[in-house]
């Protein structure tokens, strides 16, 4: 899964008509590196550069949770650029600005390294590639276009303007276009994040830890941090959240604050954004309070001016004011300021806690804080152990050592929603009751993690795949699982990111299935010359994606049905088919170690049609005979499917036998609901 952009310099050929080539040329070469600039600070990785338009992609050959919003703010940092007099050097001062249009498209792309030269072409094809390039011809001067994907993919984190649906040539599927106005602010998409459209689901111990913080500190004046650690999803920053009322109840001001992984590498950017936040909500500029809460009539000069220099010294990059008069006393020495820095923070909170009362901090995604702001941080959990100060911040579980185990911090551990919770969640948000049955099948696929069952659900309501049926919502018969597009990002992340042995093995656990034997996995790679080891095994486990079924056993099991199936979307089709074959071929080779089901849909996946219709109807005959009616419609269905393109007249009797199947599915769950009455 990646995020296209392509970005494409106006009025070239008019520019070359009206000027001297020569700098124009100097002018586009100096635009394009700005672009290239924009595109790889954000972490994106320039494809190619085409006459006077750039290619990138962000996901590709590393994926974060978070490309689509990386691709969208580079688009924006690369208008802004262009709008820089800098661009223009001396042969052409007075030249007008340099504009640009942009189109962006995520999905799904085929990506091979091929090499070209000393450069390395990553030779990507995909239908969102060609989305964004014909996006972009269709945006007007200074435009940023993306595609409803896209803004999906962001998960709120976008401020986007409708631009309607166009069906783009060489297409059939209609594409929902949309403006890009610029990165939502904290008040639009932290809404979104949190689920705050309904009421949080679950976690009664995990708040109470909380509510009782708080009013303990209201009491007795002293606070305390609790840092709550999960993966991606469990529901974080929803139940950091659903404390806002409690705080507020009890006299405290609620300060909201985010790191982004994206900002890791921006000098202070935490305390900037901390700094700006509190500032708004007293209403007045961020510096001007600094200066307020810093300065104190009877300090001395040469620490004022110490003091100034140091704030003044990141001021200028960001959107602090009121520190012109210190901009000749700018500190340069790194170490000076900052521990300079540190002294500013430590007045800083003194006076904000004494002038503005108590408070909640609230740090979300503590794990991408920036290490400059590190030290401001651990002075704000310090001062909670001593003042009406509550520090409440979310981590990835990694993420944690250098903040649990200090004074006064209190770790909280999110598992996933219990199967009750998960069907109330999924009834929220398809509202109306999910079927016992379906909703048992949603929590088995996403191990109950709230953001996984919302867009689990939410996709399932989109595609059909879950139908309205007399006020409830049911599976279809014909259901078809898959991963929707807002988690593929996020669990595409993780598998990135894992080490080549460890994905090499992931990947073909999710060929066999969602239970597999190690040995089978360690055998399978060995005939490509992979080795895989047993620290391989305890770094996947580690990472929560794959588990032993029990302490000591032979099986494993993906830790939900989503990773196996993000693994598995992402290998080549041809890939998967020689390890289907392998797979299947092993299992023959022991007589009695699987049914002809499980090895027909192996053989059906390897693209063996004729050793894989047999198996499929044998197998679909005995499920129907055993009572297993939904097993018996799903082997039908998919003999029906391969037999097909050659065979139209023993598909359709295939077809009639799946009706069939699930007919009298739906009447064993229909007698058994009447009898549970």
């Amino acid at each position: 899964m990646v995020t296209a952009l392509f970005a494409d310099l106006v009025d070239y050929v008019r520019m070359l008509a009206e000027h001297d080539p020569e700098v124009v040329r100097a002018r586009v070469l100096a635009a394009l590196a700005t672009m290239a600039d924009s595109i790889e600070r954000l972490g994106g990785t320039r494809e190619k550069f085409i006459g006077d338009a750039v290619f990138a992609v962000f996901g590709w050959p590393t994926a974060h949770d978070d490309d689509a919003v990386r691709a969208a703010l580079a688009a924006l940092s690369i208008r802004a650029a262009l709008q820089d007099p800098g661009l223009n050097d001396a042969a052409a001062p007075t030249a007008e600005p340099l504009e640009v249009r942009i189109g962006i498209a995520t999905g799904e792309v085929v990506a091979g390294l091929r090499m070209r030269g000393a450069d390395g072409d990553l030779g990507l094809t995909g239908e969102a590639i060609t989305t964004a390039a014909r996006i972009q011809s269709l945006a007007q001067t200074g435009e940023i276009l993306l595609d409803g994907a896209t803004l999906r993919a962001a998960r709120g984190r976008l401020a986007t303007e409708p631009r309607g649906t166009v069906v783009l040539r060489g297409q059939s599927t209609p594409v929902e276009l949309l403006a890009l106005l610029g990165e939502a602010g904290m008040s639009a998409w932290t809404p979104f994040r949190v689920g705050a459209s309904g009421p949080l689901v679950g976690r009664e111990r995990e708040s109470a830890v909380i509510r009782d913080a708080i009013e303990r500190c209201a009491r007795t004046g002293i606070g305390a941090t609790i840092i709550v650690a999960a993966e991606a999803g469990m529901g974080k920053t929803r139940l950091l959240d659903a404390a806002a009322p409690t705080a507020r109840a009890a006299g405290f001001a609620w300060t909201w604050t985010e790191s982004v992984s994206y900002g890791r590498g921006e000098p202070y950017r935490w305390a900037r954004l901390f700094a700006q936040t509190v500032a708004d909500e007293q209403g007045v500029d961020s510096g001007s309070l600094a200066r307020r809460f810093v300065f104190a009539p009877d300090m001395d000069a040469a620490t004022a001016r110490r003091y100034g220099g140091a704030i003044a010294a990141i001021a200028r990059d960001a959107s602090f004011s009121g520190w012109e008069t210190e901009a000749s006393h700018v500190l340069t020495d790194p170490t000076e300021v900052a521990s300079a820095l540190l002294e500013v923070a430590t007045r800083y909170l003194e006076r904000m806690i004494v002038e503005l009362g108590p408070r909640v901090i609230v740090i979300d995604d503590l794990h991408w804080l920036d290490g400059s702001s590190e030290g401001m941080v651990e002075l704000i959990m310090e001062a909670a152990t001593r003042a009406r100060l509550i520090v409440l911040a979310s981590t990835r579980p990694d993420r944690l050592d250098r903040w649990f185990g200090r004074p006064g911090v209190t770790r909280l551990d999110l598992a996933g929603l219990a199967e009750p919770e998960t069907a109330r969640l999924a009834t929220l948000v398809a509202r109306a009751a999910v079927e016992a049955d379906d909703a048992r099948r949603i929590h088995l696929r996403t191990a109950g993690n709230p953001l996984f069952v919302g867009e689990t659900v939410r996709a399932y309501l989109e595609d059909g795949t879950l139908e309205r049926r007399d006020g409830r919502v049911a599976l279809a018969d014909d259901a078809v699982a898959h991963v929707p597009l807002t988690l593929r990002a996020v669990l595409g992340a993780r598998i990135d990111a894992l080490e080549p042995d460890a994905r090499a093995a992931l990947d073909v656990a999710a060929v066999i299935g969602i239970w597999f034997r190690p040995s089978l996995v360690t055998m399978l790679l060995a005939q490509d010359g992979t080795a895989v080891t047993e620290s391989t095994w305890a770094r996947l486990a580690t990472s929560s994606m794959v588990l032993p079924a029990e302490p000591g056993g032979e099986t494993w099991r993906f830790a939900h049905a989503l990773i196996h199936d993000a693994a598995y979307a992402g290998m080549l089709a041809s890939r998967r088919r020689r390890l289907h074959e392998r797979v299947a071929d092993d299992l023959e080779s022991r007589p009695g170690s699987a049914a002809a089901g499980h090895i027909g849909m192996h053989r059906a996946a390897a693209g063996d049609v004729d050793r894989a219709l047999p198996l499929l109807r044998e197998a679909a005959g005995s499920a129907m005979a055993l009572g297993a009616a939904d097993e018996s419609a799903s082997l039908w269905r998919r003999a029906a499917e391969l037999a097909e393109p050659t065979d139209p007249v023993a598909a359709a009797a295939d077809r009639a036998q799946a009706v069939a199947a699930a007919n009298a599915a739906r009447s064993l769950r229909e007698t058994a609901g009447q009898e549970g009455r």
